[in-house]
């Protein structure tokens, strides 16, 4: 996979510490964790520095970090709006305007989180747009429409898929008859491929590599769809339905493994991918399961999961996992509503209320090793983490703290 131009990656010289980039949606490896070492794991009790505040506006969109540049979508005085700022120093170096905002009684604003190749960024707007800007200037260099191209149809709560770049296209999820899912050239947006007759739901794609072959996979409101990723022939499909097509949450690819998860009591599986026919490893369905994750990704850590399962309410839990057989290890109840990032042996959460919280990812017993409590405003937003600072979003600032010991 052609990575490595984001992943700064660099191992610093003589210190044994690890620094990368965050280029996209659930980071490099698109699985919720980063690979930096050497972040602090004792903090002050205030938490950790403040490097930098500053406003943002309405949405959930997270924060992509690259090139010493961090993007973040935003809606303010109803406008939907591309953010670029200097991710040292927060400073604002462009702004885009993509057009009206959304409204929406669970929150306004942008979903999707840009997604940065090359010189470019892409962004899918929670109205249906898709644009490719110019990295360093903001300037568009080319836009599609979701809607007004493919013919698919507005979703209750928004488009929310983020789009993915892999080698030269531009993953999509339009949602319409004969284009449920579509490649598009990452250069020009020209369409290469388009397939499948499922409704979009609110989950982003994933990749997998199995056998040499690279799939394409799409969580729609109808089930788990892989693709070929080259020609986007059909390869299979692993139905899975929930209320109001509410499958929100990326497929975790972890080696040859899937875990899917969805709220609206359907629970969760891991399935053995393959290019032809997957196999079921396990299953925990219905109101009991171990691990429903709602609207907010799971994580893995040397063979165990670790996420926030339940439904609407307050007494969500914080849930870890054993992988191969599907067994809870332990449930911290009454969690609440949060959203988790993994680097560096922790578990970085922040709650919908605006905890801040430090626990260490061990199937050993929750330890949680710092909670700064009120930190944020009320949020939804994943953690990024990007050379050695933490990247946080509240529906009014984003804020960036540095995580390094020295």
């Amino acid at each position: 996979m052609k990575r490595s131009w984001f992943l700064v990656a660099v191992l610093m010289t003589g210190s044994g510490i690890w620094s990368a980039d965050w280029p996209h949606w659930l980071g490099p490896s698109r699985n919720g964790s980063s690979p930096e070492t050497g972040l602090i794991s004792k903090w002050p009790a205030n938490g950790p520095p403040l490097v930098w505040k500053v406003e943002g506006g309405e949405g959930y969109s997270a924060v992509a970090v690259a090139n010493d540049r961090a993007f973040t979508l935003v809606q303010r005085q109803d406008r939907e709006l591309v953010l670029c700022l200097d991710a040292n120093t927060g400073r604002t170096l462009w702004t885009y305007d993509i057009g009206p905002g959304f409204h929406n009684e669970y929150g306004s604003g942008p979903r999707s989180t840009p997604a940065v190749e090359g010189d470019k960024v892409y962004i899918t707007s929670v109205n249906g747009p898709v644009l490719c800007l110019e990295m360093h200037s903001g300037k568009l260099v080319w836009q599609r429409d979701l809607l007004r191209d493919f013919g698919g149809k507005r979703i209750t709560w928004g488009m929310s898929a983020s789009p993915l770049i892999e080698e030269d296209l531009v993953l999509v999820i339009p949602g319409a008859p004969g284009a449920s899912v579509a490649a598009l050239n990452k250069k020009d947006g020209s369409v290469v491929w388009k397939t499948g007759d499922d409704q979009a739901a609110y989950a982003s794609p994933n990749i997998a590599i199995i056998d040499s072959r690279k799939l394409a996979l799409f969580f729609t409101a109808s089930g788990l769809h892989a693709v070929d990723f080259r020609t986007g022939k059909s390869l299979w499909r692993i139905p899975w339905k929930t209320d109001y097509g509410c499958n929100i949450c990326t497929p975790l690819v972890i080696g040859d493994l899937v875990f899917l998860a969805s709220g609206e009591q359907m629970g969760c599986a891991v399935y053995r991918l393959s290019a032809t026919r997957p196999q079921l490893v396990w299953e925990s369905r219905g109101p009991r399961s171990v691990l429903k994750t709602y609207w907010a990704n799971a994580v893995h850590h040397n063979g165990y999961l670790y996420g926030i399962s339940g439904e609407f309410s307050s007494v969500l839990s914080l849930n870890c996992v054993e992988l191969k057989t599907g067994k809870l290890i332990w449930s911290v109840s009454r969690f609440g509503k949060a959203a988790l990032t993994l680097a560096d042996g922790h578990l970085f959460i922040v709650t919908k209320t605006g905890d801040l919280v430090l626990a260490e990812a061990t199937p050993v017993a929750y330890r949680e090793k710092a909670r700064i409590k009120g930190f944020l405003g009320d949020n939804r937003t994943v953690p990024t983490i990007a050379n050695g600072k933490l990247y946080l979003r509240d529906r009014k600032n984003i804020y960036c703290l540095n995580l390094r010991t020295h």
